[in-house]
């Protein structure tokens, strides 16, 4: 065995760190008798362990990294903070990790952070994998991460898929929003997760949305302010509501009953909060005053005032919306939803503008009106040529004039005693002069 990389004396000893990796906070301190499958860091460590121990290694650190961190390795904290004490302190033999499942989401990375910690000496060891050494073992190493690639991308689809259609059925994606709560029930003898609604909260909810809709406070501040004197708190924090927040929840149409998913809207099964009638009345007074008190009068966009409802035959018209992060959005939709006549979703401009592409994407000319037109092109093609040719010999026509014109004033300026050679050059210098001149 070769000497110890720092003192250069003895029998090497190889040092060991550890990187394990969670997908929640929870999942931090879950024991590891609850959760065997390595998702709590007990149980990662616990394989970390024994792979250390059969590679009559030293553990010399450990990182954690945090739940709902990045899924690149760039935005992961811990594994940044590992790198540079490999780096600075050069204390470091082996990575062992519990999985590669569980650190690489993307095999074009695994390959990088492999190439990086090899030229710093150090081997990634994965606790609960044996690929084996040499290059057949680095083969199964690469068809891992191909296939833990190709399985993320796989879950992460189906998920979207499952999603989609919970959003079809009425179902709320994603955490209850502020006004309603997150509960079980049980149907058909089946504990069913649903949303009710938050009755310590949703008065508050509803108070926001009439007083937006009275239009006598001059921004969605003085609103948020108003709501949080009379009592309503965030749950959990118990702070008041951010801007943010509330600038979202009035412009969020899934209190008076709808779900939005991927930039489409669906009939939801919770219990709506407000109106539609009063809704549409909020969100007048912020297109008029933007929160500000300045007027917004004009929404250019280039299919405004050509796309028309297909259910009351109105036009749709286009919106201004202020984002989560206070970035300005805009959406189409029905004018026959201002007098009642018509219960059209809001469109997201690039929804609307996908539809478009799609629908002339879709649409074949008849054959008869194909073959008029090209016909009438190339008509309109010979036309122009011909008129190029006729211009063509009138100009003609006009130089021949000219040249006629030109010898004959040559002709009797010699008969006055000029040579018809110095005539051409004094004419010549004359009309450059004056070109020069007239520049």
């Amino acid at each position: 065995m070769t000497g110890d990389r720092n003192t250069g004396t003895g029998p090497s000893v190889k040092r060991a760190a550890y990187l394990l990796r969670v997908s929640t906070a929870r999942q931090m301190h879950t024991a590891t008798d609850i959760d065997p499958e390595g998702n709590s860091v007990p149980t990662q460590r616990e394989h970390c362990d024994t792979k250390c121990r059969e590679l009559r290694a030293v553990k010399v650190g450990e990182y954690i990294e945090p739940g709902q961190s990045g899924q690149s390795m760039e935005k992961r904290p811990k594994f940044k903070e590992l790198l540079t004490r490999i780096r600075e302190q050069r204390d470091v033999d082996y990575v062992i990790i519990y999985m590669r499942s569980r650190i690489f989401r993307n095999y074009k990375e695994a390959v990088a952070v492999k190439t990086a910690l090899e030229q710093l000496g150090v081997r990634i060891i994965s606790a609960k994998e044996n690929f084996g050494d040499g290059d057949m073992g680095e083969a199964m190493e690469a068809i891992t991460d191909i296939f833990n690639w190709l399985e993320v991308r796989r879950n992460g689809a189906d998920i979207a898929t499952k999603m989609l259609n919970k959003a079809k059925h009425g179902g709320t994606v994603g955490k209850a929003k502020l006004g309603y709560l997150n509960t079980k029930t049980r149907i058909e003898g089946h504990e069913v997760n649903t949303i009710s609604k938050d009755l310590e909260r949703a008065p508050y909810i509803v108070m926001a949305f009439e007083l937006a809709a009275t239009g006598k406070l001059s921004n969605v501040e003085h609103i948020r302010d108003k709501i949080t004197d009379a009592g309503l708190r965030m749950p959990g924090t118990g702070r008041s509501v951010s801007m943010q927040t509330m600038w979202k929840m009035l412009r969020d149409r899934y209190y008076c009953g709808y779900v939005t998913y991927k930039g489409m809207e669906y009939p939801g099964h919770h219990e709506p909060l407000i109106t539609e009638e009063l809704f549409d009345r909020v969100q007048k007074v912020l297109d008029t005053h933007s929160g500000t008190g300045i007027r917004q009068r004009s929404h250019p966009h280039y299919l405004k005032g050509t796309v028309w409802c297909n259910r009351c035959k109105r036009r749709f018209i286009v919106q201004r919306a202020k984002g989560r992060h206070g970035g300005i959005y805009y959406y189409f939709f029905c004018t026959g939803r201002q007098d009642r006549i018509c219960d059209h979703p809001y469109i997201p401009v690039e929804v609307m503008e996908q539809a478009v592409i799609n629908h002339y994407s879709r649409i074949g000319l008849p054959e008869k009106f194909r073959t008029l037109v090209r016909s009438m092109i190339d008509q309109a093609a010979t036309d122009n040529n011909k008129l190029s040719d006729e211009m063509r010999e009138k100009l003609a026509g006009h130089l021949d004039k000219l040249d006629s014109k030109e010898n004959y004033f040559l002709d009797l300026a010699s008969e006055e005693g000029q040579g018809r050679g110095k005539v051409v050059h004094e004419v010549s210098r004359s009309v450059i002069g004056r070109s020069v001149r007239v520049a």
